[in-house]
């Protein structure tokens, strides 16, 4: 039996889409475990006391930080992001998972080199590379030296929200449109905002952390337009409530530029609902043809892209959903995790 070590360090941050990856990739690949198989996880101090009753939780420690040779040799370590916070022991062949480099767009010149270099020493440690998307893979290998490494895509599995479990919001009062995110310059949000005065009888429900810099733009955008009874940002929401928001929305929006992936619009058109994307970074190949795409963002034409491609869709109702709902249909966890688990069959010669 081979001992495999998975890094879910970032479970620590639950509600990102790192923390949310990590804790489905632990619960689906345990029901994977057989005689070829054992898997340990690499887990917080916080989340292992609270977690007793969990098998084969691996606490962080300092001295696995600073002196890897201390760290368990595994027969080969699965890090689940790129810029892990701990790497394994030397001896341990490595798998690094790759979900962006957004840093390129997002941080200064200075502080995305300094990324670059340490995703760098990254992929030169690593033993097989995979990413989240082909956009990503591609991004990998303009940016960084691969020494003839290959790297493989595996699309994110993407959890299904059971509609029955949901509760209505508070705050709707009517028709609306949903976006899902925290707040960062890069979702590309304020786009939304002209366009709704045009939409006079929908609200838009823009959830996720805004307490951000970008979220206080997002807000004075909206006094300025006096959009305030129209426009809502909720903050965080339960998981009860963002499936009655999926499962109730007239279309959900996410215009944002930089994506490894991009979970939320597989979310909503699992419920078959009409998704709204910008066409840029790794939005098309997810939503493919069942998606409606911004090629630009003058108000005017994205008011219009939103009538008519609603209009399409309520024409075709039935099929519509069926077709969006069949696309989503791809990105299970079930279909992930087989692809990783081959990735470590061939790693390890099993």
């Amino acid at each position: 039996m081979k001992k495999i070590g998975i890094d879910i360090y970032k479970i620590k941050d639950l509600y990102t889409g790192l923390g949310q990856f990590s804790l489905h990739f632990k619960n689906e690949i345990r029901k994977y475990e057989n005689e070829d198989f054992e898997f340990h996880y690499f887990a917080p101090k916080l989340y292992c006391k609270e977690h007793p009753d969990e098998q084969r939780l691996i606490s962080e420690h300092f001295k696995y930080r600073y002196f890897q040779n201390w760290c368990p040799v595994f027969d080969l370590w699965h890090s689940l992001h790129q810029f892990p916070s701990h790497l394994p022991n030397p001896k341990s062949p490595l798998i690094l998972t790759i979900h962006d480099l957004n840093f390129l767009i997002e941080k200064s010149p200075t502080k995305a080199k300094a990324y670059l270099k340490k995703l760098q020493n990254n992929v030169d440690r690593a033993t097989v590379i995979t990413t989240i998307s082909d956009y990503t893979k591609t991004m990998v290998e303009d940016h960084l030296q691969l020494k003839g490494k290959k790297v493989s895509t595996i699309h994110n599995g993407v959890y299904h929200f059971i509609p029955t479990d949901s509760v209505k919001p508070e705050f709707i009062s009517g028709d609306f449109f949903f976006g899902l995110s925290v707040f960062k310059e890069k979702k590309n949000f304020h786009t939304l905002i002209p366009m709704m005065k045009y939409f006079e009888k929908f609200q838009l429900i823009l959830a996720g952390n805004h307490d951000t810099e970008y979220g206080r733009i997002i807000m004075d955008l909206i006094k300025s337009e006096h959009l305030e009874s129209r426009v809502i940002l909720p903050g965080k929401i339960s998981d009860q409530q963002k499936r009655w928001l999926y499962d109730n929305c007239t279309a959900f929006m996410f215009p944002s530029l930089a994506e490894g992936f991009g979970n939320p619009p597989i979310e909503a058109m699992q419920h078959g609902k009409p998704v709204f994307l910008s066409n840029a970074c790794s939005l098309p190949e997810i939503g493919g043809s069942a998606a409606y795409y911004f090629e630009h963002f003058d108000t005017s034409y994205m008011v219009e892209k939103v009538k008519l491609s609603l209009e399409h869709y309520n024409n075709h109702l039935e099929m519509n959903i069926e077709t969006i709902k069949k696309h989503a249909s791809q990105f299970s966890w079930d279909n992930s995790i087989c692809k990783y688990l081959q990735i470590y069959r061939d790693t390890l010669n099993v």
